[in-house]
């Protein structure tokens, strides 16, 4: 069963990178332009993400906390879970533990995840965990997920607990009778229950706007319309290793008070397996309501993307590292801390919004 299993991924992977070829030579080589610089909030960003952009969201969220006000996970587990076992590689961890583990006691290792935490903390290698105890998060687990089950964001709402959440800041919700994908209030989106591409289903509520309000005291309702369009912009720029597996064109919603008056809050969206753009166009950037959500309420909306590698890094689903990917070959790879490819150059991202404007 193993063998087929990984038989069925390398074939997965061989088609998504097909398809990426197929996405590529439909839009030519045109050069995305350069991230501008709005004069953003930089110290009010928040995060959310879905399956490995929901682990993605832990990290980023706990190594770069002085600049975060919350985080939305859906379908996610806790910081450093890829750590829980050293019986296990990071890897088999990653898709057995941090999955959907047999039992709660071969699940994320929490209490040991919290104390890793604690150590880099004070280290310096992540911002102090102190600054996770004033903010929002909202946590999600379908009842019908089966590839990242409730065993596993149960760890997630205990990890943030033991470092010092209250209660009363989180929001979980595992009530819904959702599969594994990210809610939306949308008739065209794939049912509830289900689990298929492009992971997007229709669950009679706008996740994106519960997310919002959860970490953001003051939201008003979605917008009806946008006052501007979608950007592409080149992501290599930021970019400083050859593993990332980060696409060449990532997408930021920026309104139009955004880009002239206002210094504007940010957040960002983090696409989970399969759905960047490069597979399922702008599903996930587009059509899954935070757009008209940062329309109504003056924020930025930031969407980094990372694409399918049949080779070096070997990512053929198009996941955000939660293992180490990015840096092969390093017996001891760092996917989590400030120096970790992936996180530092989203943080040089918000960065450039935050610089003034030019």
């Amino acid at each position: 069963m193993k063998l087929a299993s990984a038989i069925a991924r390398l074939k997965t992977g061989v088609l998504l990178v097909g398809a990426l070829l197929t996405f590529t030579a439909a839009n030519g080589d045109k050069q995305p332009p350069r991230l501008a610089a709005y004069g953003a909030d930089t110290q009010h960003t928040s995060i959310s993400g879905l399956s490995s952009g929901a682990f993605m969201t832990s990290q980023l969220y706990v190594a770069y906390s002085h600049i975060m006000v919350g985080a939305g996970i859906v379908a996610g587990g806790p910081y450093l879970c890829a750590k829980s076992w050293s019986y296990n590689t990071l890897m088999v961890n990653a898709t057995t533990t941090c999955m959907h583990p047999l039992t709660e006691s071969v699940g994320p290792n929490t209490p040991l995840l919290v104390k890793l935490a604690t150590n880099l903390a004070e280290s310096g290698s992540i911002d102090s965990l102190d600054n996770l105890k004033d903010d929002k998060i909202y946590l999600f687990s379908g009842i019908n997920d089966k590839t990242v089950t409730t065993t596993v964001v149960d760890q997630t709402y205990a990890f943030f607990r033991a470092v010092g959440v209250p209660e009363a800041s989180i929001k979980y919700n595992k009530s819904i009778d959702a599969g594994h994908a990210f809610i939306t209030n949308n008739d065209s989106d794939s049912q509830c229950a289900v689990t298929k591409s492009p992971f997007v289903n229709d669950c009679d509520f706008e996740q994106s706007t519960v997310i919002l309000n959860q970490i953001y005291p003051d939201m008003k309702p979605p917008a009806a319309e946008l006052s501007s369009q979608i950007q592409a912009f080149d992501q290599y720029e930021f970019i400083d290793s050859d593993f990332t597996s980060m696409s060449h064109a990532a997408y930021v919603y920026v309104p139009a008070a955004c880009q002239t008056a206002k210094s504007c809050r940010i957040h960002v969206v983090l696409h989970g397996c399969r759905q960047g753009a490069t597979v399922i166009g702008d599903k996930y950037y587009a059509q899954t309501g935070y757009n008209k959500m940062a329309e109504a309420n003056d924020l930025i909306m930031l969407y980094p993307q990372v694409e399918p590698s049949a080779g070096a890094p070997l990512n053929p689903e198009g996941c955000w590292d939660f293992w180490g990917y990015s840096s092969p070959g390093d017996p001891d790879p760092d996917f989590f801390s400030h120096d970790a490819p992936q996180l530092r150059a989203i943080y040089k991202m918000i960065m450039r919004l935050g610089e003034p404007r030019s």
